[in-house]
């Protein structure tokens, strides 16, 4: 048995919301005075975009509560959302049917993840890893930020299913 728990640094959102605000300043600047005809929008376009950063905000503070525990329980990897006192499987995956996990870029992950399941807190300084498995039914596919001792494990363990 092996478990791990991925939490996302406060130092991530930190950096993305100064950010936003950032922008949102510019952006907020730019259009204050913008209006069409008699119509002036730029109060307006102003007021949409500070409540769309407020939400956009409020997003990140509540992806700080949530963490990811990783467990190899016998021969299977169960990935859990945990957020407070509930935990949720996301993910159980017998090793055996784990087809590959492969390092990928990050660049990637932001393009991606939008698609896939994304099982990890996007930490700057965490590597991303995507996992591709067979579940049955065809081939499913998710990305995680496992530690490199996990990601040993599970080749070993896949290894030793095959022999």
């Amino acid at each position: 048995m092996y478990k791990e728990i991925v939490i996302r640094k406060k130092i991530s959102s930190i950096f993305i919301i100064v950010l936003m605000l950032t922008v949102s300043i510019v952006v907020s600047d730019i259009i204050a005075n913008l209006s069409l005809g008699e119509y002036e929008v730029g109060n307006h376009l102003t007021s949409l975009l500070s409540f769309f950063v407020f939400i956009l905000i409020i997003r990140q503070i509540e992806m700080c509560k949530i963490k990811y525990k990783y467990s190899i329980i016998a021969d299977e990897f169960i990935i859990y959302k945990v957020k407070g006192n509930k935990q949720q499987i996301m993910a159980s995956v017998k090793v055996k049917d784990i087809e590959c996990i492969e390092k990928i870029g990050k660049n990637k992950i932001y393009l991606d993840a939008v698609i896939r399941n994304m099982y990890g807190c996007l930490n700057f300084d965490n590597d991303l890893y995507f996992c591709k498995y067979n579940n049955g039914n065809g081939t499913k596919r998710f990305y995680f930020e496992p530690s490199h001792k996990l990601v040993e494990k599970l080749d070993v363990l896949k290894n030793k299913e095959v022999y």
